[in-house]
């Protein structure tokens, strides 16, 4: 079956993409974003889009993460997509946070994928989401004891991310691949039933089919009447904000206690939960339990605070006020990504771009203008090319000096505030540091009378530098 046709009549009837618009592509390199981004470079050419993709490497399966992130930059390369690509360590990232892997994977993706959406200025992001992801996930939700948004499950879109193959089955998606011959990787921790969503998809649905043949219709109509509930209400609760809001800015809202008491449950129920959805998008839900410890306060004249996991978001019940809080937590400076070569590197959490390319060795006196452009020594250069943040021990030798120095040595020597010492984007190869950019280049990498061929960096830095 060619899904071209109903992925198209998809995009056209929900709007989900316009012609000539720019498409980042999350890029996993399974059949389901491979087929994903098959399919947009079969419309790039008569819809005019610009289409690129980005790969988060998790590092969770070793060599086999690393070289799922190798396939996906070669299947790009093939298909001529700009590709770009960033290795963060999840479990560090989980066990730091708190949160489970699963949750930290999700956080660290879609934070990724809205900075490479930002750096190429795409107009959309589109997921690889099947049918059959969306009945897993509106299980996990009443498993976790989600309300009626819960069982709605996955949005077709959602700001600027769109899924477009969400009434698409896997199986229709694996077909598709084997009609078209593509390549794509099969993520063995997909088996791992200590993960919830495997365990879902492999014991819980294979269970309930032998209930019912039918129940993967029956949850995906039951997320469709959910999904149109939710709309309604918050359609419905947009035309009543003017009336509950007292005071309103980007980090507080407060509501009237006197509108809300001798509210319907449901009523109060969800203005608490809107509130926080629409104060905080990105933070997690209030759970139930929180939802209703606050409502026996309102209605007994009690107060009571509650914060959402992760402590963003304090929701609070005084004497004549609701008050929602938000904290805008520090934006995290730690990042890795593969340097593109040749090719253009956004780094948007720390507002530079980093372009590289293969060049003749230029006269002597441009082998280094500043500390922001510089030549290399091909031939000097050990494996890939990687721009990181700076990291506790880290040495190099700087470019005409002799031995090898700390780089906080250097960053105090250079007058650099400790606050921007980890947004100065390092440069790396396989040996170590190739360039600190604004700072110095490594000297094992220097140009020299002998050198034929050289790796030209630079950086251009965008606001707030």
């Amino acid at each position: 079956m060619d899904l071209l046709p109903v992925v198209e009549r998809t995009l056209q009837e929900r709007s989900l993409v316009l012609q000539g618009q720019k498409v980042l592509i999350a890029f996993s390199g399974g059949a389901d974003s491979t087929a994903l981004l098959h399919l947009f470079c079969r419309l790039r050419e008569s819809w005019g889009l610009q289409v690129s993709a980005a790969h988060l490497n998790h590092a969770l399966r070793g060599a086999d993460s690393d070289a799922d992130e190798a396939h996906c930059r070669q299947v790009c390369a093939d298909w001529r997509v700009p590709f770009f690509s960033r290795r963060v360590e999840v479990l560090r990232q989980a066990q730091e946070r708190h949160v489970s892997v699963e949750m930290a994977a999700r956080e660290v993706r879609y934070a990724f994928l809205e900075e490479v959406a930002d750096a190429v200025e795409a107009d959309v992001i589109a997921l690889g989401h099947t049918r059959d992801d969306q009945i897993e996930t509106v299980l996990l939700n009443l498993v976790r004891g989600a309300g009626i948004d819960g069982l709605a499950g996955m949005p077709m879109r959602r700001g600027r991310l769109v899924r477009p193959l969400l009434h698409i089955s896997r199986e229709q998606i694996r077909a598709y691949c084997t009609m078209q011959n593509l390549p794509s990787v099969e993520d063995l921790s997909n088996l791992d039933e200590r993960y919830s969503r495997n365990r879902i998809r492999h014991v819980v649905l294979p269970q309930l089919r032998l209930l019912n043949s039918g129940v993967d219709s029956a949850i995906e109509r039951l997320s469709v009447l959910a999904h149109d509930e939710e709309q309604w209400w918050k359609d419905y609760l947009r035309l009543l904000e003017p009336t509950f809001t007292l005071r309103r800015s980007d980090q507080e809202w407060q509501v009237s206690l006197e509108w809300l008491a001798g509210k319907p449950p449901a009523l109060q129920r969800r203005v608490i939960r809107y509130v926080v959805r629409e104060l905080s998008p990105e933070g997690r839900e209030l759970q139930f339990e929180q939802v209703e410890r606050l409502r026996e306060a309102m209605n007994s004249g009690g107060q009571c605070g509650v914060t959402l996991h992760g402590g963003n978001v304090r929701v609070a019940v005084g004497k004549r006020t609701l008050r929602a809080m938000v904290k805008r937590g520090e934006v995290t400076t730690a990042y890795e990504m593969v340097v593109q070569l040749p090719g253009t590197t956004p780094v948007p959490c720390v507002h530079v771009t980093v372009y590289a390319e293969y060049s003749a060795l230029p006269d002597a006196s441009q082998w280094r203008r500043d500390n922001w452009e510089v030549w290399c020594d091909a031939s000097q250069i050990r494996g890939r090319l990687v721009v990181r943040s700076w990291r506790q021990g880290d040495r190099l030798q700087p470019l005409g000096l002799s031995g090898h120095r700390k780089l906080s040595d250097i960053f105090i020597d250079r007058k650099v505030p400790p606050s921007l010492r980890r947004c100065l984007p390092i440069v790396c190869d396989d040996e170590g540091i190739v360039w600190v950019v604004g700072i110095c280049l490594a000297d094992r990498v220097r140009c020299t009378s002998e050198t034929e061929q050289t790796v030209h960096l630079r950086a251009q830095p965008s606001g707030g530098w």
